[in-house]
């Protein structure tokens, strides 16, 4: 009876002492990965600001064409935002999403652009951008985001909001 009567305290021992440190330790560590989740979401926000509705760019260009080389310059210059600003894009994360992959790329050149034959509205254009990574991100569920170093072919669709003021609708790899 005596040796029960051990075990229980001992039981009780660790219930009342023993669980709450416990609890304690995997509840601090959670609010800490918390934590860190915040801090990686605050950094990409900070490393591509959104565009307010002032800095986009609406300047009437000469032609679509030189509309679609304007925006692959700002990505091969490094002007994320001004890239961003000057898509059709409205929701925050989805611009997000575009900062981090348009800073993926260390070079963005323009090789190739032509009218699209399929697209009778002018508004599609088929593209050759020769691109290098800075970081090959092949763990991802689509791997460097769909882009591989060298020479991708996509085709960049406009929206036209009159006046001479366009907007990239899509990127896509096919028409």
């Amino acid at each position: 009876m005596g040796r029960v009567i051990k075990v229980l305290f001992f039981y009780i021992l660790i219930l009342v002492f023993v669980v709450p440190i416990l609890v304690l330790f995997f509840l601090g560590n959670l609010s800490r990965k918390d934590n860190q989740k915040q801090d990686i979401s605050v950094s990409i926000s900070e490393t591509t600001p959104t565009p307010k509705p002032q800095e986009l760019e609406t300047t009437p260009f000469l032609s679509k064409e030189d509309f679609v080389r304007k925006f692959c310059n700002f990505i091969d210059e490094g002007k994320i935002v001004e890239a961003i600003g000057m898509m059709d894009v409205q929701e925050e994360t989805a611009k997000q999403i575009w900062g981090v992959v348009f800073n993926n790329f260390s070079s963005f050149k323009l090789t190739k652009i032509k009218e699209s034959s399929l697209d009778k509205s002018g508004n599609s254009f088929e593209v050759e951008i020769e691109v290098s990574l800075k970081k090959n991100l092949a763990d991802l569920p689509i791997p460097n985001y769909g882009w591989e170093n060298g020479v991708n072919k996509r085709w960049i669709n406009l929206v036209d909001f009159g006046g001479g003021v366009y907007k990239i609708k899509e990127i896509s790899t096919g028409p």
